[in-house]
C-alpha cells in the first residue's frame, strides 16, 4: 500500500458514495416526497438532465486544476478578493453539510432507538470520533470509507429484495396527476442533492491520479440510482400518501424486513448504515473546512476543529422543533445550497475559460 498522504480514484468514489448518498437516502427523500408525492421519482429523473451536463461542467473544470486544490488554483488565477467571494460561500455551504446531517441524525437517534438519552451527549459522540478522523487526513478517512462501503451497499441490497414481496410498483402511476409544479418542487431537492457532487473538486488534488469526465458522470449515475431506489421503495411499499408523511421513509423500510416467520425487528442494521455515512460526511467536510481555511500546524488544526464541533453541537442545543428544522431545510436550506453551488461552478467555470484563453494567446505571442 502506498503512504504518500493521497488516496486511490476508488477510495475517492466510494468517500463520495457515503458523503453524498446519505444525505440523499436520508434528509432529501421526504422532501421530495412532500413536494411531489407519487411523482417525485420524475423529479429525480427530469433534475438528472441538467445536472448531468453540470457534471460536464465539474469535470472541465477539474482538468484546468492540474490537481492543485481548488483555493490555491482560484488564488493564483484571479486573485485574493475573487478567490475570497467564491470560497467563502462554499464554507457556509460545507459547514451547513455537515451542521445539517448532525441535526438529522441527531434527531433519529432520539426518536428510533435512544429516546432518553440527552440529545447533546448524542452529537457530541459523533462529532467528538468525525474530529479524531477529520484530524488525521484523508488518507484514513479514505480507507474507512472503502472498508465500510462494501457493508453498507450489501445492507441496502438486502433491504431492496428482501421487501420485494411487500412492494406495489403500480403505486407509481399514473403519473402528473397533480400537474408539473409539485414535480418541479421535487426537482430542486433532488438538485439539492446533486449539487453536493461540487465536493469532489474540492477532493481531488487529495486523488492519487486526475478524475475524468467518466468519474464524474458514473457519480452522477450513482447518486440517481442512491436517489431513487428507497425513493420508489417507498412509494411501492406504503404508498404516495403514507410515504410522504414519514420522516425518514428509508429507515421505515427496515421496519418491514423480515426473514420468514422467526426473524424481524432488523432496523439495527439501519444503524450500521446510517452511522457510517454519517462520520464519513461530516469527518469529511471538517477536513475539508480547515483545508479551505489553510489551517496547516497540527495544533491550529486540533483548535479549529475543536471549535467547528463546538458550534455545530450548540447550534443542535438551540430550541426549535423538528417540524421547524424540516420547514428550514425546504424554504431556506436545499434552494439556498442549490443555487449557490451552481452559482459558484459557473463562476469557477468562466475564470477556467478565461484563463485557458489568457494562457493559449500567451503561448500564441510567443
Amino acid at each position: 500500500m502506498r503512504v504518500d498522504g493521497k488516496i486511490g480514484i476508488n477510495q475517492a468514489i466510494m468517500t463520495m458514495m457515503l458523503t453524498i448518498g446519505i444525505t440523499n437516502h436520508v434528509t432529501v427523500i421526504p422532501l421530495m416526497l412532500s413536494a411531489a408525492k407519487r411523482d417525485s421519482w420524475l423529479s429525480v429523473l427530469l433534475a438528472s438532465i441538467p445536472f448531468a451536463a453540470w457534471a460536464c461542467i465539474l469535470a472541465f473544470i477539474n482538468t484546468r486544476l492540474h490537481q492543485h486544490s481548488l483555493h490555491h488554483w482560484l488564488r493564483r488565477t484571479s486573485g485574493k478578493l475573487v478567490s475570497y467571494l467564491i470560497l467563502i460561500p462554499l464554507l457556509i455551504c460545507l459547514y451547513g453539510m455537515a451542521l445539517v446531517h448532525l441535526i438529522d441524525t441527531q434527531t433519529w437517534t432520539t426518536v428510533n432507538y435512544l429516546p432518553r438519552t440527552p440529545e447533546w451527549f448524542t452529537a457530541l459522540v459523533l462529532m467528538g470520533i468525525c474530529i479524531l478522523a477529520a484530524f488525521g487526513g484523508i488518507a484514513p478517512l479514505g480507507i474507512t470509507a472503502s472498508i465500510l462501503l462494501p457493508f453498507v451497499a450489501m445492507l441496502g441490497f438486502f433491504v431492496a429484495f428482501g421487501n420485494v414481496a411487500k412492494k406495489d410498483y403500480t403505486l407509481l402511476l399514473p403519473v402528473f396527476q397533480d400537474g408539473f409544479i409539485p414535480i418541479l418542487h421535487g426537482m430542486l431537492y433532488a438538485g439539492g442533492g446533486f449539487s453536493e457532487l461540487i465536493l469532489l473538486l474540492l477532493l481531488q488534488h487529495h486523488v492519487r491520479k486526475p478524475l475524468r469526465l467518466g468519474h464524474y458522470v458514473t457519480m452522477i449515475a450513482i447518486v440517481i440510482i442512491l436517489t431513487l431506489s428507497p425513493l420508489t421503495g417507498a412509494i411501492a411499499e406504503f404508498g404516495p400518501i403514507e410515504s410522504s408523511r414519514q420522516r425518514f421513509p428509508a429507515f421505515e423500510q427496515w421496519r418491514l424486513l423480515s426473514i420468514g416467520k422467526d426473524i424481524e425487528n432488523m432496523e439495527f442494521f439501519a444503524i450500521f448504515q446510517w452511522l457510517s455515512g454519517s462520520f464519513v460526511r461530516i469527518s469529511l467536510c471538517l477536513l475539508l473546512l480547515t483545508e479551505i481555511l489553510e489551517v496547516h500546524t497540527p495544533k491550529a488544526r486540533a483548535i479549529v476543529l475543536v471549535l467547528l464541533g463546538i458550534s455545530m453541537i450548540i447550534f443542535t442545543s438551540l430550541p426549535f422543533s423538528d417540524m421547524q428544522f424540516v420547514t428550514f431545510l425546504t424554504k431556506v436550506y436545499y434552494p439556498l445550497f442549490f443555487l449557490i453551488t451552481v452559482l459558484i461552478t459557473l463562476v469557477i467555470a468562466g475564470i477556467a475559460l478565461w484563463n485557458r484563453k489568457r494562457e493559449g494567446n500567451a503561448d500564441h505571442d510567443a
